[in-house]
């Protein structure tokens, strides 16, 4: 039985290395827009594949947005066609956390790429744009699946998912809804330092997967322990200064009990601050390895305004 038992640990570590490299982000997909540079890495803590998930839209490489915006002018459909235009000065970045760094969480990052990408195409089809609308039939989703629990071998109400999806423009614009996820961090060329954000500018809900909306039309069925919520709020931030940078990122970069501060973050921006969004972001990682252990999975990305 050793023998299998190897051959089958081999044929999970294939297939984890696997799962990894699809959920690897493409350079090639990265959002590209006029004064806007966004460059962003995962790090699973295993090495192989962890529960941490970045995803780019560049919606004008990714869709015919001219072909959508005819299809809807021809309907009548002016107000869907408006916002269709809107997004080709439009990149977009999901930033996700998975409770856990194993590869049953992986496979839940997966299902979460698979159903944002889904969304998309029904938001774009029936409202030319993504609303947080798509974050709350995904939160439903994961709320009510069984199969999604038993999959990390939780069969109560504990599984959860930390997520931030946002629209930069071309203008700085940052537009952004947060499900428990640490809130992006602005850092300012002209005062050297991260600044303050007015908390009505970060307003956040619970982690996808915990609680039903209190209208959902299903809400009866479903009883959870922790209550209901109300619907996810959309935030706007904006990058004003020429080489301001934002961070997104999962707790396995910094967190309230992590060694690595804030503070040694911020001075890791300042020291890379005139390089590119990859290279600030490299400068920070090789600044996290050199002073802290890796304890999570870690995902940054970098935005820099040019």
């Amino acid at each position: 039985m050793k023998p299998f038992g190897i051959k089958f640990d081999r044929e999970l570590r294939e297939g984890a290395k696997y799962l990894s490299q699809c959920l690897t982000p493409d350079a090639g997909l990265i959002p590209r827009l006029s004064n806007v540079d966004i460059f962003g890495v995962t790090i699973p803590l295993n090495g192989i594949a962890g529960g941490d998930l970045i995803t780019f839209v560049d919606f004008r490489e990714r869709y015919d947005l001219d072909s959508r915006i005819a299809g809807a002018l021809a309907k009548g459909q002016e107000e869907i066609a408006h916002k269709l235009r809107q997004l080709k000065r439009k990149g977009a970045i999901l930033v996700a956390d998975v409770a856990g760094h194993e590869f049953a969480e992986a496979m839940l990052a997966l299902i979460l790429h698979q159903i944002f990408h889904m969304g998309i195409l029904y938001e774009l089809a029936s409202r030319g744009e993504v609303s947080s609308r798509l974050i709350e039939q995904v939160n439903t989703r994961f709320c009510r699946s069984n199969t999604l629990r038993n999959l990390v071998g939780d069969t109560g109400s504990t599984s959860f998912i930390t997520l931030i999806y946002g629209e930069i423009s071309n203008s700085g614009r940052f537009r952004f809804v947060s499900a428990g996820h640490p809130p992006p961090l602005v850092f300012s060329r002209e005062y050297d330092r991260f600044v303050e954000i007015n908390p009505d500018r970060l307003v956040s809900y619970p982690p996808l997967g915990l609680q039903m909306n209190d209208d959902n039309a299903d809400v009866r069925f479903y009883q959870p322990a922790l209550g209901y919520k109300k619907r996810y709020a959309v935030n706007e931030l904006n990058l004003m200064g020429q080489g301001d940078v934002m961070l997104l990122y999962t707790d396995g970069l910094v967190d309230p009990f992590s060694s690595y501060t804030q503070a040694k973050l911020e001075r890791a921006v300042s020291r890379a601050r005139n390089g590119s969004a990859k290279e600030i972001c490299e400068a920070i990682l090789e600044n996290r390895n050199s002073s802290a252990e890796q304890t999570d999975d870690l995902s940054l990305v970098v935005i820099k305004y040019r």
